[in-house]
């Protein structure tokens, strides 16, 4: 679910942003060449285009991260928990 909810966001930020700075980010200035299109419907397309990549790319950036930051998570807690167990338990002396 927060996955969902980082590409929702960064997909409205690239949209945004290319909407707001006439600079031609790939692959956003491809689309109109590809299609043919015209002007006024370019600049929307175009900007769509770039919100889709990039927040697809920010969103496979925050997946990998979050998995690997569970496992690493997963072995310290282990980690842990086995140094406590050993330490809980008492050794008996015999005289």
């Amino acid at each position: 679910m927060r996955g969902g909810a980082v590409f929702f966001a960064f997909f409205i930020l690239f949209t945004l942003a290319s909407l707001a700075v006439p600079v031609p980010l790939f692959p956003g200035n491809m689309v109109p060449v590809w299609f043919a299109l015209t002007s006024t419907a370019s600049s929307l397309i175009s900007a769509v285009a770039n919100g889709i990549t990039y927040g697809l790319v920010v969103w496979l950036v925050f997946i990998l991260a979050t998995k690997r930051l569970d496992e690493s998570g997963v072995a310290s807690s282990e980690n842990k928990k086995g140094r406590n167990q050993r330490s809980n338990k008492r050794r008996t002396v015999k005289h």
